[in-house]
């Protein structure tokens, strides 16, 4: 992915099944602001590591870790579980419909501010959140849904502190910031060798009041074993002074 200033984002898995139920897929991922040789904000990247396993023909439990090394005085590790559900094949006009929950912690240590001033002592919350998820095939079209909220922090985010990796659903883009609650749409048309998709996510900051939203758009191609999509996320596509487009591409394999 790339974008405005020279932003610059990575994000990687490898699915390893390994035949008895047992699904690992380690994960890697970076983002970097701008191009600059000597570039102030520097970069970040994220390691994770998941696994899966196949209860029974419905039901699906999963575990995984993240951690975020030492980097422009931000630190995190991640650490949660969930289920996933099919509670039915096909019923009507929807089809093999996934049902998730989750839950989980992220311990944060934060040494300086937004504006790169030293905090006089580290800032490290903990944040306990739940996710729930949805997906489904109706008719021709397939539908996906993420909600996730933070049950609480071990210590509210103070105000002009922020942190240097958060997740928004279905968006490759990297943001900062302590993200409260999000609410996630995707709508795409699955085809033999192409599906277009949407995304539509509200989302809301720790220390602020008001929603924030992104949009993304793209379409996928399919040939033999090999999956190539091209995209455009936009944050805040209302808000002038803060809209953000990034352009993203994708490649998956099966091998």
């Amino acid at each position: 992915m790339n974008g405005e200033k020279g932003y610059a984002a990575l994000r990687g898995q490898y699915k390893l099944d390994l035949d008895n139920g047992l699904v690992l897929t380690p994960e890697y991922g970076y983002y970097r602001r701008s191009d600059k040789e000597e570039d102030e904000a520097g970069s970040t990247s994220r390691y994770g590591l998941q696994a899966s396993y196949d209860v029974t023909d419905d039901w699906t439990a999963y575990a995984l870790a993240r951690w975020v090394p030492l980097s422009l005085d931000f630190q995190s590790i991640e650490y949660a579980a969930g289920v996933r559900w099919v509670p039915f094949y096909k019923k009507g006009m929807f089809k093999a419909p996934l049902l998730g929950l989750q839950a989980g912690q992220i311990r944060y240590d934060v040494y300086s501010d937004a504006l790169d001033n030293p905090l006089e002592h580290a800032y490290s919350p903990t944040e306990t959140f739940a996710r729930a998820e949805a997906e489904t095939y109706a008719r021709k079209l397939r539908l996906r849904g993420i909600y996730r909220k933070v049950i609480k922090y071990s210590s509210q985010p103070p105000s002009g502190v922020s942190t240097n990796w958060a997740d928004v659903p279905f968006m490759v883009a990297v943001v900062q910031g302590f993200i409260k609650e999000s609410s996630a749409l995707q709508l795409a048309y699955p085809t033999r060798n192409i599906t277009p998709y949407a995304s539509w996510v509200r989302y809301k900051y720790a220390d602020h009041r008001a929603f924030a939203t992104a949009v993304s758009a793209g379409i996928a191609l399919h040939f033999w074993d090999m999956d190539f999509s091209g995209g455009v996320e936009v944050f805040e596509p209302k808000r002038q002074a803060n809209r953000k487009t990034y352009f993203s591409m994708t490649v998956e394999s099966k091998f």
